[in-house]
């Protein structure tokens, strides 16, 4: 989609660099008209990206873009027109794709990657085949490989395709979960506690007779290779393993099929081409920076690392005076020793704002290459301290903006991005890494604060602890006091850690346990802030939770769960009034018995998720009374009772108005009853999953879905879609998993003008076939916005 604007901005540049060299008048009155044409092109095209994103500021930047066309100066190539144009089209373009992540940018590897592609889906050897790509860090290695995994040809030739990151320390048991999660979804409690011969064994069976591809991300030698490969089955099938190493002899040591692709520096032109991607959404640069960001560029010395840390340094600041500052402060990165360019690594730190500071060291305590949730990050930062309100704003929503300023700054990546285009896990590169963990103890940043590290594959924070949880030891209380995060969610021990109530200092408290009911003293952590809960057992939450004031999220993943009733006695002291949560903003997995009169208790919930019988004897859709949630804007139903027929649902009404993501799941209602959720004026979310509605067939009438962007159906008997784009027309993302009956997508769809992707995986090769052809039809009509991805089933 940039690049199609970016067409549009030089074609137009192009054209008036021409009316300034025109001699004759009928020369300069046909490029003039030839320029009107390509600037209502460009409208055209500006106004078709901002539907559904129209507001006052995309309104003013659009009008003054248009008055441009009247001012004589834009035909004749003024520079300081042609630059304003420039930013008034990056500020649209950030504006509507600026919950989008941007993909890494890559240059100057077409002829390598065509190559890799080649060698991985070939057909002249059907052998496994082993194949590697090598060179320093910061060469862009994992984002090659990850350009190829996510290849379309690569994930239509391969059955099953799975990545996994090494590291230089690694433990056999994680590489074999980590290549099984790739494929397996929701690992079970039983696998995890396989050993490593039947983790082994379990992956060879799913492996066997399968085209695979294994893509080993960060191997450091021969070891990790040798230590799993009797688990990859060679059968003929085509089958591939992909390497990326900083050792270039690795192909030697593991018998690959070729030499290592070893990858090179960046010459200049590739390195301002990565430049220009980094900082400017349009690929271009204005004329008055362009001399100081080639200055800037050549002291990267064809690094791409360097180059998008020195972009992220500029990207929000357009400024001549700072490029020039930049360029002149910027030391060279020395490429040949990683630990060189420390100093410039502290250059781009040193800029960052002080409250965005902790924050980035922080992701220094989590192991290398590992891929941290951000939704764990952010309670992580706020438990440490480390977020200030900003006027009303919540904590959440700050350190979300600062999670992305440090993703803009090209401080952070991003591995996995969730279907709607959103952040879903971070990382920080391992240069990167060690940088901060050297800035730490610079700054004596981690003396209370404590590093995860893992105990027999399973993460803790801080370790020891849960190694003694983990052996049923006890816990020396005084030398833990001043602890703020004990996350052992991955540690499976028998019932709630009863010393852990004595951590009176919690913020943050993350266990797994069996029997995972917290004692009525669990009140005792009055600081406590996220309380997640991991159990295989229905949960009971003693009354004495409401006592807990500071508590913002309640996060229980089991079966049906429990809130005991306040008693009388839990009064405010002042007014005798009942004792409000007014923190609270998640409370998932609650059974709806358990919920009558809660809701007058935590009046600023943002999520709330109901898991228990949700289907009245008659076979409505009953829950209790959510309306007076006026903050509410993320509901999940999970029914778990079964009901004869196909169910009915509830009032409208029933929701609070800004409602803006609703999931069903089991709910069985008949496809009849979605226009119910057509009348939430706010929903943009909807999710519908394993049974929320039954039947074959879905007609949406002239239901209008008015502010939906994201439609999601999961494990649907639906077989016929009938539907047009007047019933969805701001959707910008439909997703359809393993609906295996559904014979096609609604070609209608593909007019829906908000539309950017389609993504089908799991279903009939019919229903593949069909978002294909709705992209073919919209190409040819000029639509260049719609992107389709499809995984027929296997």
């Amino acid at each position: 989609m940039a690049d199609d604007l970016k067409l549009h901005i030089k074609q137009l540049f192009s054209l008036c660099l021409s009316a300034k060299r025109a001699e004759s008048r009928t020369e300069i009155l046909d490029i003039v008209r030839r320029i009107a044409k390509s600037y209502a092109g460009l409208m055209t095209y500006l106004r078709n990206m901002m539907l559904g994103y129209e507001n006052k500021e995309v309104q003013d930047l659009l009008t003054n873009l248009e008055s441009m066309v009247y001012s004589k100066q834009v035909f004749f190539h003024d520079e300081l027109k042609m630059n304003t144009i420039l930013v008034n089209c990056e500020q649209l373009y950030d504006i509507r794709y600026s919950s989008n992540v941007e993909e890494e940018a890559i240059a100057g590897f077409d002829a390598e990657a065509e190559t890799l592609l080649d060698q991985l889906t070939g057909t002249s050897t059907k052998k496994l085949q082993i194949i590697s790509i090598a060179g320093m860090a910061g060469l862009g290695k994992t984002t090659l490989a990850r350009k190829l995994f996510r290849d379309p040809l690569i994930e239509y030739m391969f059955d099953i395709r799975a990545w996994t990151c090494v590291s230089q320390v690694y433990l056999k048991k994680d590489l074999l979960l980590g290549i099984l999660s790739s494929f397996t979804n929701n690992l079970t409690d039983e696998i995890y506690k396989m050993n490593e011969e039947q983790l082994g064994e379990k992956l060879y069976r799913r492996l066997k007779d399968r085209k695979y591809l294994v893509v080993l991300d960060d191997i450091w030698d021969c070891k990790a290779w040798n230590d799993i490969r009797m688990y990859f089955p060679d059968d003929k099938t085509g089958s591939r393993v992909l390497f990326t190493s900083r050792d270039i002899d690795i192909s030697l040591h593991v018998q690959a099929a070729r030499s290592a692709h070893v990858l090179r520096l960046r010459t200049q032109d590739e390195s301002w081409d990565i430049f220009m991607k980094k900082v400017f959404r349009t690929g271009i640069c204005p004329s008055d920076l362009e001399e100081q960001g080639k200055v800037i560029t050549q002291k990267c010395e064809g690094l791409p690392l360097a180059i998008v840390i020195a972009a992220g340094l500029l990207k929000n600041n357009w400024s001549i005076e700072w490029w020039t500052q930049i360029a002149t402060s910027l030391s060279s990165f020395m490429v040949s020793d990683p630990s060189q360019y420390m100093d410039s690594l502290a250059f781009s730190y040193n800029h960052l704002p002080p409250h965005l500071r902790p924050c980035f060291l922080y992701l220094a305590a989590f192991p290398e290459d590992y891929e941290i949730p951000v939704s764990k990050l952010i309670r992580l930062w706020i438990a440490q301290g480390f977020i200030h309100q900003t006027g009303s704003r919540i904590l959440e929503d700050v350190a979300e903006d600062i999670l992305m300023d440090l993703i803009k700054r090209s401080l952070v990546m991003t591995p996995t991005i969730r279907a709607n285009g959103q952040v879903k896990t971070c990382r920080i590169h391992d240069i990167l890494r060690d940088f901060c963990l050297r800035k730490a103890k610079e700054e004596s940043f981690l003396p209370n604060i404590y590093t995860y590290d893992k105990i027999s594959s399973m993460l803790s924070y801080p370790s020891e602890l849960g190694k003694l949880l983990l052996e049923g030891r006890s816990i020396h209380i005084e030398t833990y006091k001043a602890l703020k995060i004990l996350d052992v969610v991955s540690i499976p021990i028998s019932s709630f850690p009863c010393e852990a109530v004595q951590l009176i200092n919690l913020r943050y408290l993350a266990i797994q346990a069996r029997e995972g009911s917290p004692l009525a003293s669990i009140s005792n952590l009055v600081y406590l802030q996220t309380l997640v809960i991991l159990s295989r057992k229905n949960v009971m939450i003693p009354k004495s939770i409401w006592n807990m004031v500071n508590l913002r999220h309640l996060y229980i993943k089991s079966r049906e769960n429990l809130i005991e009733q306040p008693c009388f006695a839990q009064l405010n002291e002042k007014d005798g009034c009942p004792r409000v949560l007014a923190s609270l903003q998640t409370l998932s997995h609650v059974s709806p018995r358990s919920f009558t009169n809660i809701s007058l208790r935590t009046p600023n919930l943002r999520k709330l998720g109901f898991c228990g019988p949700l289907i009245s004897r008659l076979g409505d859709l009953e829950f209790p009374s959510i309306v007076s949630l006026q903050h509410l804007q993320k509901l999940k139903l999970l029914n778990t009772i079964v009901f004869p027929e196909a169910t009915r649902s509830c009032n409208p009404l029933m929701f609070p108005e800004k409602l803006k993501k609703v999931t069903l799941s089991n709910t069985g209602m008949d496809w009849e009853e979605m226009w119910t959720f057509a009348w939430l004026p706010n929903l943009e979310v909807l999710k519908l999953k394993f049974h929320a509605c039954i039947g074959e067939r879905w007609e949406t009438g002239d239901a209008e879905f008015r502010r939906l962007k994201f439609l999601k159906l999961q494990d649907l008997d639906i077989r016929e879609w009938v539907s047009s784009s007047d019933n969805f027309p701001r959707l910008q993302r439909l997703i359809v998993h393993r609906c295996l009956k559904l014979d096609s997508i609604p070609s209608d769809l593909g007019k829906i003008l908000t539309l950017d992707v389609i993504e089908v995986g799991g279903c009939s090769s019919s229903a593949h076939e069909s978002a294909l052809k709705i992209q073919r039809e919209q190409e040819s009509v000029g639509n260049s916005f719609l992107k389709v991805h499809t995984k027929p089933e296997i």
